[in-house]
């Protein structure tokens, strides 16, 4: 053969090899097979094969377990708010079928056995997540697939099967693809202004000390058990100061629904109280909590994170978060005898790592510095110490974006 003739080959084959490496499926596949990756990279080229590449294609599950079953195994800290939010429905509610006109709907996007993102409804609100940083994701790619999700979630909606959309949220990345996506589709756009802007990130085993926070003499963090009313009404109180000035399309939560979300947090030991006993030793106060939940295989997540106002700049903020974060890296998976069915048998020696938490999320609003600075200080990878990972950085922005026409409602 030819030098000339090599040289041409060559011309060809590279550039078509450096295409698959760049196609962000790809990536997320290398992750998880590196050996198929390596012997791709080592195998002789003997002849090109023009081969089309699978299309995307839309599953929607019947019930939470469904979509467990099939994206567990994809279990990253991007997914945390999806699978964390799924298996709490599955706990707490149940995991029949949702009703006529019920405002619960599961999506996946695959393309081959590659899960490409996940959309699930938590009452008006769509979310958004994807096993891979959303910055790694092009926009023609996620166009093709928010097509998807846009086309079926309209037709269920003009079909009455589902209620109208009131917001979507996710990383911004996935957001923006889905609004002109499902706009083309219904004709429905969101309103100009953004309801929420927050940061989501993540504080790996790794990066943290599993010693649990210093505290002052007279000052403890509890967790709450079930049967202390009196401690239950403080949590209430503390739930609704917390969500009160959220005031976007879900409006702050009433008496009713605090309790109950009250309720579900204490029994499933959710919730921790920072407690400050009077100097006399016969009372207490209570000065903060926090929440910890969302736990999946390999990952669990902090929220809710308050501090009553008399009581701020004392550090007490930061020694919830540390104490919540140790909590959560260092006691058992709460949630292992839910999760072991829905996964697929461990390979030997693998099945205590698949249900060890590994890292703990957390979301801040983007313009509450502060915060982000506690959260920091803990060993969470916010803008100003974050790092970079597997060629993205350890943090993505969010969005939540509201549609003020109600579609199959006109």
């Amino acid at each position: 053969m030819s030098t000339n003739m090599i040289r041409t080959i060559l011309h060809i084959i590279v550039p078509l090899l450096w295409i698959t490496e760049c196609t962000p499926s790809f990536q997320h596949r290398r992750r998880h097979n590196k050996l198929s990756h390596s012997s791709v990279q080592t195998a002789p080229v003997s002849i090109i094969v023009d081969v089309p590449a699978p299309e995307p294609r839309l599953v929607r599950y019947s019930n939470p377990s469904a979509l467990l079953r099939a994206c567990l195994p994809f279990d990253t800290w991007h997914m945390n708010i999806a699978l964390g939010l799924m298996l709490q429905y599955l706990v707490f509610v149940g995991d029949s079928e949702p009703g006529p006109r019920e405002p619960k709907l599961w999506f996946g996007v695959w393309t081959a056995d590659q899960l490409d993102l996940v959309f699930v409804r938590a009452h008006g609100m769509g979310i958004f997540c994807s096993p891979v940083h959303s910055s790694l994701l092009f926009f023609n790619w996620l166009s093709t697939r928010m097509h998807l999700v846009a086309s079926a979630l309209h037709t269920l909606i003009v079909s009455h099967t589902q209620t109208s959309l009131s917001s979507v949220f996710g990383a911004i990345a996935l957001v923006q693809a889905f609004i002109p996506a499902y706009a083309a589709i219904s004709g429905l756009e969101v309103c100009a202004s953004v309801v929420r802007e927050t940061l989501h990130t993540h504080c790996p085993a790794s990066r943290v000390s599993l010693d649990p926070p210093n505290l002052p003499e007279g000052h403890e963090i509890r967790v709450v058990r079930l049967g202390e009313n009196e401690t239950m009404d403080g949590i209430v109180k503390f739930l609704q100061e917390f969500s009160d000035p959220h005031r976007g399309p879900v409006a702050a939560f009433t008496l009713d629904m605090t309790q109950k979300r009250a309720k579900f947090g204490v029994w499933f030991g959710d919730m921790m109280l920072y407690v400050i006993r009077s100097e006399d030793g016969e009372g207490e106060e209570y000065a903060g909590f926090v929440r910890v939940g969302r736990v999946t295989g390999r990952y669990a997540a902090v929220s809710s994170v308050f501090t009553a106002p008399k009581w701020r700049r004392r550090g007490i903020a930061e020694a919830l978060t540390r104490a919540a974060v140790v909590r959560l890296l260092s006691q058992p998976n709460n949630m292992a005898d839910i999760i072991r069915p829905l996964m697929p048998p461990p390979q030997a020696g693998d099945e205590e790592a698949q249900l060890k938490v590994a890292s703990v999320c957390i979301f801040a609003e983007k313009s509450n510095v502060s915060a982000q600075g506690i959260y920091t200080r803990v060993g969470f990878g916010f803008q100003e110490r974050g790092w970079e990972e597997e060629g993205a950085k350890s943090w993505e922005e969010c969005i939540e974006m509201a549609y003020a026409v109600r579609q199959g409602a006109m």
